[in-house]
């Protein structure tokens, strides 16, 4: 507060303000008060070509000089509840905050994603066929378990930060699992260590060494994701997820090369898209949305509702688009199933696409 005092009125009261001077004309206003903790300050406009100046009001001064200050309430400063807190021990281990919470140099964009992804697929576990009720033998030695799979995992931010959540919220009904698959050994190893240090909440975090197309993880998985697998390794996921029964698969698409060649062939003069794919980034942008679109068509064939949405604001990250699918409790029907095919043979057939990795899986 002081260094905004200063900012605006300099040593001494009569200064003028960073505003510099206008013509009353100029400024949609006459007069205006400035309320700090520390005082009320007014700023008066009376006189044409008059400077903008900060005065200590009467009632602030008189207030100062009986031992009072400004109102200290702040009632209207809310806490943004979040679903984990920045004060989280493998934060601070994984090097994204301080021991204060706070978020270190370039990392409040990570914190926030990580935030954000865990209050995404918590919503998707309360609407989706996983049990979150209360096991009812109190006695019973084993509790159901929860198998979250994250393909591509890197570091773990994400993982971490999704396995301490759903640990907190149903390890007391279940048996919460989840493990992290990254091709490079020395980060697997690096980051089993600190899940192994960071106690009981993190016993059931495990990471393995791995490629996404050939993963030994094949028991039934509840939860798959997979952020940011390059090009088709997102459509390797995707299959994985489907084929071991996944109820929930989460997915950030990135590099979509594989309909790109495809799409070249769209410059012909007489397409319709001709003189929008002159321009590279209009082709980059449509290789992403047919891809993408593609691959939900194909996850509400395999019986997933599906949403495509963007993940957090692109001032965090440009790969932003997610698609997440849950399973549905009913099946569709056939004749919803071929129409769909039809409506996904159409959109082939208008890009010049004759294959897509995961329509070849399935």
């Amino acid at each position: 507060e002081q260094e905004l005092l200063q900012l605006m009125m300099g040593s001494s009261s009569d200064t003028i303000s960073e505003w510099g001077q206008y013509e009353n004309s100029e400024l949609p206003f006459h007069s205006a008060e400035l309320e700090l903790r520390t005082g009320t300050w007014n700023m008066d406009l009376l006189k044409q070509n008059a400077k903008c100046k900060f005065l200590e009001s009467k009632t602030s001064i008189k207030k100062s000089k009986n031992g009072e200050t400004g109102s200290n309430s702040l009632s209207h400063d809310q806490q943004k509840n979040v679903l984990v807190s920045s004060s989280a021990l493998f934060f601070q281990r994984l090097g994204i905050t301080d021991t204060n919470g706070k978020p270190k140099v370039a990392k409040s964009s990570k914190l926030r994603q990580c935030q954000k992804f865990v209050e995404v697929v918590s919503k998707l576990i309360d609407d989706s066929l996983i049990s979150v009720t209360s096991n009812s033998d109190n006695d019973a030695k084993e509790r159901p378990s929860i198998k979250t799979l994250d393909m591509g995992c890197g570091r773990g931010y994400l993982t971490f930060a999704l396995h301490s959540h759903m640990y907190n919220k149903l390890h007391k009904q279940h048996d919460i699992q989840t493990f992290g698959v990254d091709m490079r050994p020395k980060l697997v190893k690096e980051i089993n260590n600190i899940a192994n240090d960071l106690g009981e909440e993190f016993n059931g975090l495990k990471f393995v060494t791995g490629a996404i197309e050939n993963t030994e993880i094949n028991d039934d998985i509840d939860i798959l994701i997979a952020l940011h697998a390059c090009d088709t390794a997102t459509d390797d996921s995707i299959w994985h997820g489907i084929k071991t029964g996944a109820k929930i698969i989460v997915t950030a698409p990135c590099c979509h090369k594989e309909v790109r060649h495809y799409i070249n062939s769209m410059k012909d003069i007489d397409h319709p898209y001709a003189d929008i794919l002159r321009h590279n980034i209009y082709k980059e942008r449509i290789a992403e949305t047919i891809t993408d679109s593609i691959r939900a068509m194909l996850l509400e064939i395999a019986d997933y509702d599906v949403q495509v949405f963007e993940f957090i604001g692109g001032e965090h990250t440009n790969k932003n688009v997610m698609i997440t699918a849950v399973k549905r409790k009913k099946p569709r029907t056939l004749s919803q199933r071929e129409e769909l095919r039809s409506r996904l043979k159409s959109i082939a057939q208008l890009h010049g696409i004759k294959t897509q990795k995961l329509a070849l899986l399935m």
